[in-house]
């Protein structure tokens, strides 16, 4: 079930702003100008994300509803992403494995 879950998923608009899961539990993700480092599980509400603290810089193109993610749901290729009110906040896409992260988001 995990293994649906598990990769980089990024924002169409900006690949800078993503959330990467790891098998271990960890989640690594950025709006595009602040990384953010936490923890991810799986409960009886589906996969839910720890909330985190981030730092507050400001960039074109961010997209700042990523680091409010406190619940999300794989559709194939999508990553629903869900507030802690269970609000639909967007939709990430899978990053398909082996394909590098190009910086500047371009």
């Amino acid at each position: 079930m995990t293994q649906e879950l598990i990769g980089r998923w990024t924002a169409e608009t900006n690949e800078r702003a993503y959330l990467e899961f790891s098998e271990n539990g960890s989640l690594r993700g950025s709006d595009g100008a602040n990384n953010l480092v936490t923890s991810w599980s799986i409960e009886p509400e589906g996969f839910m994300i720890k909330s985190s603290l981030m730092t507050l810089k400001a960039a074109p193109g961010m997209v700042t509803w990523v680091p409010k993610a406190r619940r999300v749901e794989p559709v194939g290729d999508h990553l629903r992403v869900f507030d802690a009110a269970g609000n639909h906040l967007g939709d990430l896409h899978r990053q398909p494995p082996g394909t590098a992260h190009k910086l500047g988001g371009r």
